[in-house]
């Protein structure tokens, strides 16, 4: 256990445990106040299952032999009393943090919206009347944000680990997330529902920035939005972070109710012998390589 939990620890640069905003810092309290209450019911059992293995076995053991042994009040109060308090105690918070928390709630006065497409095996981010972008999410720091999310194709999770909790992102339907940002980082979101070949590429940049870099980021140069509109169709991973003009009004909303305006969808299961899947194994191998050169243990 002692060796897993060091291993472990390369995740937590990027992992819930080391939040940058007020709503991962709160699942992340909810996590330790989690498992500090199970632990009256977790404890009793790996300490007691070993300890009576010992010591009622058959040659050796020094328990006392006692077969017309049937009830005890103190260890039916232990047992089913401990347990149903802290069932009850950990209901009550579950149902406290969710209901504080909620993912559809406004975290602020006036949140920045962005609008999120996820397809095999990318993420496409348009801030409305400003610009799109693959891959690349940039946000002010410490400010309210407001995600509309949808995908096309194969269901997938949008989940930014050190901001907020994962969310479902579905074909067809929108579903929202709303967080505030910390200070100024570079982190990464991820699917974190696996849905394919390239699923180990399905990553995308998260940079935290001061206001001025925020206002920079939205006047630098754009490609044009056909370009976008054309390679997302039939590319499944995307090389690199691009920055693109802004769509048509009302294109998310286009894109929800009709997922094959955006893409083609059904790439989530590929020819083991065909090319592109040949092309997402390379990807694959050599991010694999990368993270292992740098350190990663995502």
């Amino acid at each position: 256990m002692a060796v897993t939990a060091v291993w472990l620890s390369g995740c937590a640069e990027n992992g819930v445990m080391t939040p940058l905003g007020p709503v991962a810092a709160g699942e992340r309290s909810h996590l330790i106040s989690f498992f500090l209450w199970m632990l009256p019911i977790s404890l009793p059992l790996l300490i007691g299952t070993p300890w009576i293995a010992l010591r009622y076995r058959r040659r050796g053991g020094k328990g006392k032999y006692d077969p017309n042994w049937s009830h005890s009040v103190a260890a039916e109060t232990a047992i089913w009393g401990g347990a149903t308090l802290t069932f009850l105690i950990v209901g009550w918070l579950t149902w406290g943090h969710v209901m504080g928390e909620d993912p559809y709630k406004p975290t602020g006065k006036d949140p920045i919206h962005v609008q999120v497409i996820g397809s095999e095996w990318k993420w496409m981010f348009i801030y409305p009347d400003k610009m799109a972008t693959v891959n690349k999410l940039v946000l002010p720091q410490h400010t309210p944000v407001e995600f509309d999310i949808t995908a096309t194709g194969a269901m997938q999770s949008f989940w930014i680990p050190r901001l907020a909790g994962q969310i479902y992102a579905m074909p067809g339907m929108g579903t929202k997330m709303n967080l505030t940002t910390g200070d100024t980082t570079e982190i990464f979101g991820f699917n974190s529902q696996f849905n394919g070949a390239a699923f180990p590429l399905d990553k995308f940049e998260v940079d935290v920035v001061t206001k001025d870099q925020y206002d920079a980021f939205l006047q630098e140069p754009k490609h044009p939005w056909a370009q976008l509109e054309a390679a997302f169709k039939k590319t499944a991973t995307w090389s690199g972070p691009e920055l693109f003009e802004p769509p048509m009004k009302d294109y998310w909303m286009k894109v929800m109710m009709n997922p094959s305006i955006a893409t083609d969808g059904g790439a989530a299961i590929l020819p083991d012998n065909s090319p592109a899947q040949k092309d997402i194994d390379k990807a694959i191998n050599q991010d694999l390589h990368l993270s292992q050169l740098n350190g990663g243990a995502q």
